[in-house]
């Protein structure tokens, strides 16, 4: 059972840390859909079927620079556990070694 739990929580820590660039791909393609430009230093006017989607796309832009964070984070957190999970694994496997002698 544990070992599932560690599984899943390194699977929604990965998809945690990716969820924000779904933004950026959403950006991309309704932009491209609506024939629209992005530009990260102003909000570009976007007008189609009757609505400004130019803050839109400018929100959804900015979800990235929020995932350039999450993800360093989540990737150290991911590597401290990864060395917790190391020293585990060796502290069972010295125990096991000296039981058997």
């Amino acid at each position: 059972m544990l070992y599932r739990f560690r599984w899943f929580m390194i699977a929604f820590s990965m998809v945690l840390a990716l969820a924000p660039f779904s933004g950026l791909i959403a950006a991309a393609l309704l932009a491209s859909a609506l024939s629209c430009e992005i530009n990260d230093a102003a909000m570009g006017p976007c007008r189609a079927h009757g609505f400004d989607f130019g803050p839109l796309l400018s929100d959804l832009v900015l979800t990235a620079s929020l995932g350039e964070v999450v993800f360093s984070i989540l990737a150290v957190l991911l590597i401290a556990w990864a060395v917790v999970e190391g020293f585990a694994w060796l502290s069972r496997w010295w125990r096991q070694a000296r039981a058997a002698h």
